[in-house]
C-alpha cells in the first residue's frame, strides 16, 4: 500500500506547454481523497515556480513541496519550512567563475521567490517559458548582486549551455568541496513563440538532493521506502529512485532513467501521471 506519491514537475506532471491536465489533477486528488495518499512535488525549480502553478490550478496537486532540488521542503497547508539549505556568497562566486571560464549560455541563481539570471542572450530566454519561474531579475553581473545584498538567500544555481561546455563545467565543479553538479539535463518548453530547448546542470550543496529531502519528509511523516511511489523524467530525478518502493519513468524520460524504472508510463503530454496512478493505486485499466 503506497502512502506517498512524489512527482517531478517539468516533463512529468506538466506537459510541454507547462500545463497540468485535468486527468492528472483528478487522479492526484482522488488518490488523496479516497486513499489518503499524500502528494509531494519534487522539482529543481524555485518555490515561485510552484506557487504560480498553484495559483493557476488551485494548489490541488501537492500536500508538500520539495523545491530547488531538495534545498527546500515546505508544508503547503501550513506554509511552513521543514528544511532549507543555502549557498555562501563565496560558493556562488566560484560557480560564476566556472560559468565565465567555459563561456556557457546562462547562469541562474534561485532564491526563495525569484530567479536572478545572467545571460549573453537574454532575448532567447524571454521566449523560453521561464517566465513561469516566479519573479525574475536579469542582471549583467551576479557577483554585484550578491555583494550588494548580504542577506540574499541562495538556494540553487543552474548553468545552461551546450553539452561540451557543461561536461567541462561538471569536471571543475567536482573539484569544489561543498558543491556537486547534477548530470546534464534537458529542458523543453513549447510556447506560441516556438519551442525552446536547452541543456543544463543544477549545482547543489553536497548532501542536498531530492532523495535526501524525500527521506527527511518520509521520516517526519513515518512513511517507509516501500510505501513511496515516484515519477520523473530527467537527470535530477535519479536520486529519487533510490528512496522509492515503486519507480516510474515517463515515456519521454531520458533513457538512463527508464533503465532504472520499474515501469514506464505514457508521456507527460498524454497524462502519464494519471495513468500510472490508475494502474498502481486503483488497479484500473485505462479507459
Amino acid at each position: 500500500m503506497y502512502k506517498m506519491i512524489i512527482l517531478d514537475l517539468d516533463g512529468t506532471l506538466l506537459n510541454d506547454y507547462k500545463e497540468i491536465s485535468k486527468e492528472n489533477i483528478n487522479l492526484v486528488k482522488r488518490a488523496y481523497q479516497e486513499k489518503g495518499i499524500i502528494s509531494v512535488i519534487a522539482t529543481g525549480r524555485p518555490l515561485g515556480y510552484v506557487n504560480e502553478i498553484g495559483n493557476l490550478y488551485g494548489n490541488c496537486f501537492a500536500n508538500y513541496i520539495i523545491a530547488c532540488n531538495g534545498a527546500i521542503i515546505k508544508d503547503s497547508e501550513t506554509n511552513q519550512y521543514i528544511h532549507k539549505v543555502t549557498f555562501t556568497n563565496e560558493e556562488v562566486l566560484d560557480l560564476r567563475n566556472i560559468f565565465l571560464q567555459e563561456n556557457a549560455d546562462y547562469m541562474m541563481l534561485y532564491t526563495d521567490e525569484q530567479v536572478i539570471i545572467e545571460a549573453e542572450d537574454s532575448k532567447r530566454l524571454e521566449n523560453s517559458g521561464n517566465n513561469l519561474s516566479g519573479k525574475q531579475t536579469k542582471v549583467e553581473n551576479i557577483e554585484n548582486v550578491i555583494k550588494n545584498n548580504s542577506n540574499l538567500t541562495k538556494l540553487l544555481c543552474l548553468i545552461g549551455g551546450n553539452s561540451s561546455a557543461l561536461e567541462k563545467i561538471i569536471k571543475k565543479i567536482n573539484t569544489l568541496e561543498e558543491i556537486e553538479p547534477s548530470i546534464i539535463c534537458n529542458y523543453l518548453c513549447k510556447t506560441e513563440a516556438g519551442t525552446f530547448e536547452s541543456k543544463y546542470i543544477d549545482m547543489i550543496k553536497k548532501g542536498c538532493s531530492k532523495k535526501n529531502a524525500i527521506q527527511i519528509l518520509a521520516d517526519k511523516l513515518g512513511i517507509k521506502q516501500e510505501e513511496i511511489m515516484v515519477m520523473g523524467d530527467g537527470g535530477n530525478d535519479i536520486s529519487m529512485f533510490e528512496c522509492a518502493g515503486l519507480k516510474i519513468a515517463m515515456a519521454n524520460a531520458e533513457p538512463y532513467l527508464k533503465e532504472k524504472a520499474d515501469f514506464v508510463t505514457t508521456s507527460n503530454n498524454d497524462s502519464g501521471v494519471a495513468k500510472a496512478i490508475q494502474k498502481f493505486i486503483f488497479d484500473e485499466d485505462e479507459n
